[in-house]
């Protein structure tokens, strides 16, 4: 479906108190649609949720108009429970509703700092215009938040509630909502886990679903995971625009609007990908990946060995992925030697696919030591992969030295869970990197958030045998694209974090960054290769 309409339900604009502005006005944001293909989107203003509720919404309003954008950015108004109190705001709630200038409301409560039950008494004055909420999950959730949510859902009927910005963590109250209440939909934005919108759709059907995308650095990330998804032609159309179309009532568009920049020209991977092809003529390694089964929140329905490898082979296939460099799920969260061989066993036979690396938690140092070379001798494990911050053991704790060690000895990789704590925040590597230079660093999720993030890209600007891996860096706004200038694009690793994650919204928000794809194919498979040639275990 190259001509595909995109309508995105979870845009804004705006400068606000909290972060830098992703869109600062409403023709940035367009511009933003431009690249992604994408024709028509609900839009809020950031002052009407950091500074006050009206005078965002009038501004939102006017910022449209001005820009002559009334047709393609559809307002999307804030609103809190104060709003019911102050003068005048119901009345004026009430005349853009009636005129059908407005039809659709916005809570964030947790930066708002209210109760998701307040909202209802707000919720009444307009429940006559059956308008649909959109309830933003970024910041989190707790269970309180959904059973107020559930009472809402319950007591107006004729609204339409809709979660956006979700993912993983707490996505299990989110399928249970949607089973108790048939006007609860969710957004894709954030949906990062593997098979979410075809588990959505065959649960609830492809009516309760709805595109949007997230973080301006996400880029296309949910369009390829719409894109790849196993649908019919029919859902993919009902999730890209039709639904959000049928709830607010607008016509669906007759034809694209949109006015692709040249960049795209150099992007034919991208366009590829978009279209929901596979990548051809490229090697793609998957530096980052997983081997089934999963826990912790995480809704996967294959959690056999058997039917959880045949699916990552069929996620491969579709996309273009060459190999899968993953750890063993059994050994991260289970017995260390045991999950190890135990994964091993099983993949040699898929040795042209999958690779592994070796999980070595300090817990177990006594069984795995003096098993080391035996492991990398029989040519499945090609690295190391640690795991700190969930084990609650730092990474300069002194029990990883045969790590570092076996790793500068024999020029392996190293993977290792980074992120902005205690346990493994990239600045506690640094002199662990310099003390060991045969050895490869590559920081897991380039260090997480944003504090993390510019971490591990001074640790990488300083040491050359430091990568960052792509996979879980959607969780900072800072775009992904400016680490890999600063770095260099021979020291970025392509990861998904799959069989949990979804390797074509990682791979799509990969390769949709505004670089030519000269920048990105060393990342793709390149970059791996040569760590591993360097290894001695390149296949």
């Amino acid at each position: 479906m190259k001509n595909l309409s995109l309508f995105n339900v979870n845009g804004h604009i705006g400068r606000g108190a909290y972060e830098e502005p992703q869109f600062p006005t409403a023709a940035s944001f367009a511009a933003h649609l431009d690249y992604l293909g994408i024709d028509r989107s609900l839009v809020w203003h950031v002052a009407a949720r950091d500074l006050n509720p009206m005078l965002g919404n009038r501004r939102l309003l006017q910022e449209i108009a001005e820009a002559g954008l009334e047709q393609r950015l559809l307002p999307t108004f804030i609103v809190t429970p104060a709003c019911f109190f102050e003068n005048g705001i119901s009345d004026f709630l009430r005349a853009q509703f009636g005129a059908g200038r407005v039809r659709a409301l916005r809570i964030t409560p947790d930066m708002s700092r209210f109760p998701i039950r307040e909202i209802e008494r707000v919720l009444s004055e307009l429940a006559q215009f059956k308008p649909a909420l959109f309830w933003d999950c970024r910041h989190g959730h707790d269970e309180l938040d959904i059973r107020d949510m559930e009472h809402l859902a319950r007591t107006f009927p004729q609204i339409s509630f809709v979660i956006t910005q979700k993912m993983w963590g707490g996505f299990g109250s989110v399928l249970d909502l949607m089973w108790r209440c048939p006007n609860v939909y969710v957004d894709t934005s954030w949906l990062h886990m593997r098979d979410t919108i075809e588990l959505l759709t065959e649960n609830f059907g492809a009516t309760r679903v709805l595109f949007g995308i997230g973080y301006k650095s996400h880029y296309g990330a949910a369009i390829a995971a719409l894109m790849h998804a196993r649908l019919d032609d029919a859902q993919r159309d009902e999730i890209a625009h039709g639904n959000i179309e049928r709830l607010l009532k607008l016509d669906p568009l007759t034809g694209k609007i949109t006015r692709p920049p040249a960049l795209l020209q150099q992007k034919p991977l991208w366009n590829v990908l978009r279209e929901g092809k596979p990548i051809k003529d490229v090697e793609i390694i998957d530096a980052h990946g997983h081997s089934p089964p999963h826990t912790r929140g995480w809704v996967i329905r294959q959690q056999d060995y058997q039917s959880g490898i045949a699916a990552l082979i069929a996620q491969m296939d579709r996309l273009g992925v060459r190999r899968l460099i993953l750890s063993p799920e059994a050994a991260l969260f289970g017995e260390n030697y045991r999950g190890n061989r135990e994964v091993e066993d099983i993949l040699l036979k898929h040795g042209d696919r999958f690779s592994g690396y070796l999980v070595f938690n300090p817990l177990y140092a006594g069984e795995m030591i003096p098993r080391l070379d035996e492991f990398f001798q029989r040519g499945f494990f090609v690295g190391f992969k640690l795991l700190p911050s969930y084990w609650k053991i730092p990474a300069t704790d002194p029990r990883y030295q045969p790590v570092w060690e076996h790793a500068d000895r024999h020029q392996r990789p190293i993977l290792l869970h980074t992120w902005d704590d205690k346990y493994n925040s990239p600045a506690l590597l640094k002199d662990i990197v310099m003390q060991y230079p045969h050895a490869t660093f590559i920081l897991g999720h380039s260090g997480g958030g944003t504090a993390g993030r510019l971490e591990a890209e001074a640790l990488a600007q300083a040491h050359p045998n430091v990568y960052l891996e792509f996979c879980g860096t959607f969780t900072t706004p800072r775009p992904f694209e400016t680490s890999l200038q600063l770095v260099g694009k021979n020291r970025v690793l392509f990861g998904s974090d799959t069989a949990a994650h979804d390797q074509a919204w990682e791979l799509g928000r990969y390769l949709s960054m505004p670089l030519p794809d000269a920048d990105l194919i060393p990342g793709l498979g390149a970059n791996m290769r040569k760590i591993l040639e360097n290894a001695g275990m390149a296949k």
